[in-house]
């Protein structure tokens, strides 16, 4: 099991930048087993942040899912030492929310697993949680390009 990230590491991992960098930290990760969990507490300096819903709407969540993922990734070309690729989702499926959206000051988790690979398409499965319910789950498929 991996060891806590924090956002100055975590920046090493993901190509996002400035406002985009959505996700805070990684709790934990498994290079073997290709699950990883990450933390972050909503504030109103988040991108998507609308002041009229006093929060953000689910829907960006999406992204968390993908940023996590994108973190696995670059954990694993870090620790194999294996070149940087480009990756590009192909399909979200069975992204379902049970709530229309996150406040300001919840804590949002998203655990992210492999579920297939096929060459350089992988499949992942990943829940989320707010305060610790889960309130919504998907599935993310990602090629990953190599340059």
């Amino acid at each position: 099991m991996g060891r806590l990230i924090e956002t100055d590491e975590l920046l090493t991992l993901i190509p996002h930048r400035d406002k985009m960098v959505l996700i805070e930290r990684i709790l934990d990760y498994d290079t073997a087993a290709w699950t990883i969990s990450s933390e972050t507490l909503l504030s109103e300096s988040n991108l998507f942040y609308d002041k009229t819903l006093g929060g953000m709407p689910n829907y960006v969540l999406f992204e968390f899912i993908a940023q996590t993922i994108s973190a696995l990734t670059g954990i694993i070309v870090r620790e194999r030492n294996l070149p940087v690729n480009m990756g590009f989702i192909l399909s979200v499926s069975s992204l379902e929310f049970t709530q229309p959206l996150v406040r300001v000051g919840q804590k949002v988790v998203v655990h992210a697993r492999r579920s297939g690979e096929a060459g350089s398409v992988y499949s992942f499965e990943a829940d989320v949680l707010v305060d610790g319910v889960q309130i919504g789950s998907g599935n993310l498929t990602v090629m990953e390009y190599k340059v």
